[in-house]
């Protein structure tokens, strides 16, 4: 073989040549898949870093397999496309809201002429989210890039989940973070939202970094980075307010609610005494009429709210007495028994919504192994919450108390099936690591019970084993 240049094989060189002039293509048509590329690379090794070479080799097939699949539905979706009859293709409705104003921003930021009507809407405050922005500073760098959104939600999320894994790897363990980490590349609704170009994966990458940050101010103690981390956490809280209407609400209630359910968990006393003392500070607090009055005006808000989301398209579905719908000014004079069951049914259909027998579209029926394990994951949530606690009782409250507060909001709020799916993902990327605590529980203790069974039938007990060695 020829020397080539500087000793290096001219092969070398030549498949080098090749592939440069191959990346340079591949950046002229879209400079966000090179991006994306590099991007992903990074990722991958910040994630297998300071893992043995067994769960190294694990956790970057599932990486690499799931980039590979998103990277394919984006690249079909732009094949499928007639480009003839429409700018670029799209997963969801919505997605056109948010390329054509990202578009028109770019537009206008660069100095592109736009149409006045566009450049009226494109600054419209009825949906806003500073998502619009992000995507327009995105096509400012690069240029029009609606298929590039899709990679850049996808890189979004994958981020989100790793930052999930790394947090939950050294308290959870192998077996569990694994499984975690799966059902949250591979579940359907999940892959779906998360090569969307909406802002779910941002918003999902802000709260998964918001409960990282937590965790290490909880666990620091150098005053010094605990000050930093703290800063840091409040301005983020405050940017996912932006990104969604009522997210600095939902992620920072859920932060709190985990700090303080730790700080009860922790001290025996307390829980003793919140369990006795709450009901009678409710029962006091109730009795004043105005702490009464603001209790049902926030209940028959949020009952209006649901009403409303019965009267769009799809499939739907209720929570209020039937009068209620009847009559939408009834909802002034709900009375105490009518909101209880409002709030019990909400929570009870939140779980349970769709019911499989009542699937009636494809869609709906195609749904349905998915529900399944949504139940599997509800069923496995009580056991891996009490097994969680005792690995690690900070992370596991924050999970759960940001999983409360967004699902609490979402059930008395919605009424349409379409739209609960979609929102419920908002709930599933946290308690998914400790219902798959509780599995890994069960399936140890099946493993340790089947061994003991085979010991005495040997004439010898095994030794015992514990679901967190898993």
């Amino acid at each position: 073989m020829n020397a080539g240049w500087f000793g290096v094989p001219a092969r070398t060189w030549l498949m080098a040549t090749l592939a440069g002039i191959g990346v340079g293509i591949v950046y002229a048509l879209s400079p966000l898949t090179v991006w994306f590329a590099l991007g992903m690379y990074a990722l991958v090794h910040y994630a297998v870093q300071d893992l043995d070479d067994t769960e190294r080799r694990q956790v970057t097939i599932l990486l690499v397999v799931a980039i590979a699949f998103r990277t394919i539905a984006v690249a079909v979706l732009f094949v499928t496309t007639n480009h003839e009859q429409v700018p670029f293709g799209r997963f969801f409705g919505d997605e056109e809201f948010y390329l054509r104003h990202s578009i028109w921003l770019r537009n206008i930021a660069v100095g592109i002429p736009v149409h006045t009507s566009d450049f009226a809407f494109a600054f419209d405050t009825l949906s806003w989210t500073s998502y619009l922005y992000v995507l327009a500073f995105l096509q400012v760098l690069v240029g029009p890039a609606p298929y590039g959104a899709h990679l850049f939600g996808a890189a979004l999320y994958l981020t989100a989940a790793v930052v999930l894994f790394r947090t939950a790897r050294p308290v959870f363990g192998r077996a569990s973070s694994l499984m975690g980490l799966t059902v949250l590349l591979y579940l359907p609704s999940l892959f779906a939202w998360s090569i969307s170009a909406l802002k779910e994966p941002l918003y999902f990458l802000a709260t998964a970094c918001a409960i990282a940050l937590t965790v290490k101010l909880a666990r620091d103690r150098r005053l010094r980075i605990r000050l930093i981390v703290l800063a840091a956490l409040v301005v983020l809280v405050s940017a996912i307010g932006t990104i969604r209407d009522g997210g600095a609400v939902l992620a920072g209630g859920g932060i709190l609610a985990g700090l303080a359910g730790a700080w009860i968990v922790r001290r025996p006393w307390a829980a003793a005494a919140l369990v006795v003392l709450l009901p009678i500070a409710a029962g006091l607090t109730l009795r004043v009429p105005r702490t009464q009055i603001r209790a049902y005006n926030l209940l028959q808000s949020a009952a209006r709210l649901h009403r409303a989301f019965i009267e769009t398209p799809g499939w739907v579905y209720t929570l209020l007495d039937q009068r209620f719908y009847d009559d939408g000014q009834a909802i002034t004079d709900m009375r105490f028994d009518e909101a209880a069951r409002y709030v019990v049914r909400a929570a009870e259909r939140y779980v349970t919504v769709p019911l499989p027998w009542e699937a009636k579209s494809p869609a709906a029926v195609a749904y349905l192994p998915e529900q399944v394990v949504w139940y599997v994951l509800v069923a496995l949530l009580p056991i891996g919450l009490l097994f969680s606690l005792r690995r690690d009782v900070v992370l596991t409250m924050i999970l759960c108390g940001v999983t409360a507060v967004s699902a609490s909001a979402i059930a008395l709020l919605n009424g349409n099936v379409g739209s609960l799916v979609r929102l419920r993902v908002l709930a599933i990327p946290y308690l998914t690591w400790l219902s798959m605590v509780g599995l890994c529980e069960l399936l140890a203790r099946a493993s340790q019970h089947r061994e003991s069974a085979v010991g005495v039938a040997q004439g010898f007990s095994p030794p015992r084993s514990t679901g967190q060695q898993a």
